[in-house]
């Protein structure tokens, strides 16, 4: 716990002066859209599928370039998506054509743009999450996160994606803890200032799952409850903290 804490500790001592991190973030309009953030909430706070879906029907009126307006349908629908697969009363079928919605408006993207592989990875994601035995989509998901981690470095997603897939897959099948928790630890030194809250929430969900595959519970707790803090509708999360609780 001690190695860990350090690391992460060390942040606090940097000078941000020092450093120009390039990062950049091609979804940060979505922070600006306030019947997005109030989705979000909905989503990420409360865990109201019936909320949110009553606040993504209202994005249609929103006065939105093309792109923008493609991007937001399909970030909503992987959202709301991965709610219906996560909740406990949750709606399978819902969820599917939601992905399928989604699917549909992703080609209108352009091919290998960061935005198309970012939103492809998620989709392909949900699928997976739906149904683990669906393997080719669990592969092509990360296939375009490794593609858009490889040509986008310094998109915020794409790092965070990467340090995620790094964080969660087994060593086996090519997880990585250290790599996983030098990408967490390298978002929040160079690009604090522009992450938004979902981001933040999920780096410290990752940091707390390193620090639990490496047995160290009170730090894998620290960051749960920082990651619960932020987006308490999380099922996953609380069945980490649950376990961490186990072992203290």
């Amino acid at each position: 716990m001690r190695t860990l804490m350090l690391l992460v500790g060390s942040l606090f001592f940097l000078t941000p002066s020092l450093y120009s991190s390039g990062y950049v973030d091609d979804f940060a309009f979505l922070s600006s859209l306030p019947s997005y953030q109030q989705f979000l909430e909905a989503v990420k706070m409360d865990g109201d599928a019936a909320k949110a879906e009553e606040l993504r029907a209202g994005f249609s009126s929103l006065a939105l370039p093309k792109e923008d307006e493609s991007v937001l349908f399909i970030r909503s629908s992987v959202i709301l998506a991965r709610l219906y697969a996560e909740h406990m009363k949750g709606d399978k079928n819902r969820a599917l054509q939601l992905l399928d919605e989604a699917h549909t408006q992703l080609m209108g993207l352009e091919q290998e743009s960061f935005l198309h592989l970012m939103l492809s990875s998620e989709i392909d994601g949900v699928h997976y999450l739906l149904n683990p035995r669906n393997l080719s989509k669990g592969i092509r998901s990360n296939s375009a996160i490794n593609k858009a981690y490889k040509l986008y470095p310094k998109q915020i997603a794409a790092t965070l994606a990467k340090a995620n897939s790094l964080a969660y897959a087994p060593s086996f099948a090519g997880g990585d803890v250290n790599k996983a928790l030098s990408l967490y630890l390298g978002l929040l030194q160079d690009a604090d200032t522009l992450l938004c809250t979902v981001d933040r929430a999920s780096i410290y969900s990752g940091i707390g799952l390193v620090a639990m595959k490496r047995k160290e519970w009170q730090t894998a707790k620290q960051y749960f409850l920082a990651a619960k803090a932020l987006s308490a509708f999380d099922p996953t999360l609380d069945a980490y903290l649950a376990e961490v609780e186990e072992k203290l």
